[in-house]
């Protein structure tokens, strides 16, 4: 065995076998993390690379992404249970400012509630959706939550907005109600905020998307929404009416979105990165000092305003931590939701090279 730091990457911990890792899974994870592996955090993975020491036994650091209730209700009684810390790296536009606390593990371990009273995870797509939506999602934490987990996680930047966004001026495909990713209504809006945001339309073109921080944000120019807005309802009922409405989109418009200058991009991105910190910051009284780049995507210029801000940033790119790396392009592995993935990702971290 190598004496590696590898860094392990989360997001829903579920009650029952489902689309994440399900608690019973999570439990065996950490109890064979406790018995095998040295847990570090991600302050400590900061120190190794400054100084260029490595640890004295193959080590492990555990992260989860945007901020999940179930992150509190099933995972964070685990961890404590195996005496481990974390990180979580909540949205902070997610995080809800009410003081309510749900029940947790601990209390139905303890007989204070039944499972049944315990809450059922919403999947990505629902918690994310109602909360752009309804301003709201009850599937994320609250601020109470959040510091009263501070005794075992230390908390990390997600940004603010984490949705995604066109940037590159090619269909790939057309709204049809059933495919999208759930940012789209964010996408299809007209500002950098919550305040103009657009359900998709069918037959509304789909275009590449990435996380809003990582690329120069093309907006869907009005004529094309008006000019598909005027297709009468019968037309998507023919069999072929992506390739029929795609011809007719290509002869009618030399292009179809309008991009933000670069200036404005770089303000966009220095903007919110501050004021995601400071608000988190304010939520917990603690410093923020490391990041996660939202859905793992960045470029140069994100990497280089979230150096001038953040003392570490983490992708979804997997590998080991070394003392040689960027300090803020450190490589994370996303763990799946069963167990044998998570197996085969420890074995190649403890004995990659």
């Amino acid at each position: 065995m190598k004496n590696n730091i590898f860094i392990l990457l989360y997001h829903k911990i579920l009650p029952r076998w489902g689309f994440d890792v399900a608690v019973s899974t999570f439990d065996w994870e950490m109890k064979l993390i406790k018995q095998f592996f040295n847990v570090i955090t991600l302050d400590d993975v900061y120190e190794y690379i400054s100084t260029g020491k490595t640890p004295d036994k193959p080590s492990v650091v555990i992260t989860f992404d945007d901020g999940y209730v179930d992150n509190f209700v099933y995972a964070y009684p685990i961890l404590k249970k195996y005496g481990l810390k974390a990180t979580i790296f909540p949205i902070t536009s997610r995080i809800n400012k009410e003081e309510t606390v749900r029940h947790t593990l601990e209390d139905y371990w303890s007989g204070k509630v039944s499972k049944r009273e315990l809450i059922k995870p919403q999947d990505f797509y629902g918690a994310n959706y109602t909360f752009l939506k309804e301003g709201k999602s009850d599937d994320f934490l609250t601020i109470e939550e959040l510091n009263k987990m501070k005794d075992v996680f230390e908390i990390g930047g997600h940004a603010e907005i984490h949705a995604k966004v066109f940037h590159e001026d090619t269909i790939v495909d057309f709204y049809d109600g059933k495919n999208g990713h759930w940012s789209n209504i964010y996408a299809y809006g007209k500002s950098d905020d919550f305040s103009q945001m657009e359900e998709p339309k069918i037959g509304y073109p789909l275009f590449p998307d990435r996380n809003n921080l990582a690329v120069r944000r093309g907006f869907l120019k009005e004529k094309v929404k008006d000019f598909i807005n005027s297709i009468e309802d019968c037309f998507f009922k023919q069999k072929n009416w992506k390739e029929e409405l795609k011809k007719e989109l290509y002869s009618r418009f030399d292009s179809f979105l309008e991009f933000e200058t670069q200036e404005h991009r770089e303000k966009r991105l220095r903007e919110e990165l501050i004021r995601s910190k400071k608000d988190l910051e304010e939520m917990i009284g603690e410093k923020i000092r490391h990041f996660a780049y939202p859905f793992g995507h960045y470029d140069e210029l994100l990497v280089k305003i979230t150096s001038e801000i953040f003392d570490t940033a983490y992708t979804v790119e997997k590998g080991i931590v070394s003392p040689e790396m960027d300090f803020h392009r450190l490589p994370r592995m996303t763990i799946a939701k069963d167990f044998i993935s998570f197996l085969s990702k420890i074995i190649k971290g403890t004995f990659s090279k």
